[in-house]
């Protein structure tokens, strides 16, 4: 019983964030251009809902972050219940996440960008190392992702 709704659950909010990103996408590549007279940069293109676009992979992200930390909590708390010594390898998990995020924010670069037409107060260098953070953080998990799928069939033929 309490899987059926689990699945169902996981199943009508998967459906709602694919609805959702269709929707936006819709509005992002057909939903027009700016008019010439609001353009930042007159001869760049500059579709109308990009700012739709960037708001939903602020709220994807955030909610990604956020789900994952509390399962995270979750999972390490009833951990500690169970079995203790196991569940410090749970938190040796998250102490190389919080390792990984700040040794690719040390390393990400601060230098200013030149971006024709832009006067916010987002070109700074913590923001732009933490963009660079970010996206270093992605490269390293995606590298090691891939390497798990192609080491562990590996080694579970061995064994």
């Amino acid at each position: 019983m309490a899987v059926t709704k689990i699945h169902r659950t996981s199943r009508l909010t998967l459906y709602v964030g694919i609805l959702i990103t269709l929707v936006v996408l819709g509005l992002f590549y057909l939903g027009g251009q700016v008019p010439a007279h609001e353009k930042l940069v007159a001869e760049m293109s500059q579709p109308k809902f990009t700012d739709i676009v960037l708001y939903w992979a602020y709220v994807l992200l955030a909610v990604t972050v956020v789900v994952l930390i509390g399962f995270a909590i979750a999972d390490l708390l009833r951990g500690f219940k169970e079995n203790p010594k196991k569940a410090l390898s749970g938190l040796m998990t998250i102490v190389g996440l919080a390792a990984l995020l700040i040794i690719t924010y040390m390393i990400g670069d601060g230098t200013l960008l030149n971006i024709p037409g832009y006067e916010g107060n987002d070109n700074r260098p913590p923001t732009l190392k933490m963009t660079d953070m970010w996206l270093y953080s992605a490269y390293v998990m995606l590298v090691l992702t891939l390497l798990a799928m192609i080491i562990l069939p590996l080694i579970k033929r061995k064994k």
